[in-house]
């Protein structure tokens, strides 16, 4: 083990690829990664405004990845916006941001199990382009 035994696997080169199972694909990295990020900044005791910088960027692809219909997730994303909004941060601002992220996380739970499949309204576009 130890320092010999790297040294050894770097000299030798990767291990060949596991035949078992399949590799994850990108939009599945891509949204476990925005994910969990998400979990952190909505499970949070306290949210501060610089917070929604930590997560802003990923709504979009966090609010396509559930199975949510599309005026849900917008509603869902003028809620975080508007509740960022507000100062100073009232307690019916706060109410509102923990409703969507409440609704979000739910969203993405019931939407895990086809996170590498297009949502039905984006379906019929990824149809067209094959």
């Amino acid at each position: 083990g130890g320092l010999p035994r790297l040294l050894l696997a770097a000299v030798r080169g990767p291990p060949p690829p596991r035949q078992h199972g399949r590799s994850a694909s990108a939009r599945e990295t891509v949204v476990t990664a925005l994910t969990c990020n998400f979990i952190g900044v909505a499970t949070a005791r306290s949210l501060h405004y610089q917070f929604y910088l930590f997560y802003f960027f990923s709504l979009p692809v966090l609010l396509w990845a559930t199975p949510l219909p599309t005026p849900v997730r917008l509603l869902l994303w003028a809620g975080v916006e508007g509740a960022y909004n507000v100062y100073p941060p009232s307690p019916a601002s706060s109410a509102v941001l923990q409703t969507c992220h409440l609704v979000l996380l739910l969203g993405l739970w019931l939407g895990s199990g086809g996170a590498a499949q297009p949502s039905g309204d984006e379906s019929r576009h990824v149809a067209k382009r094959r």
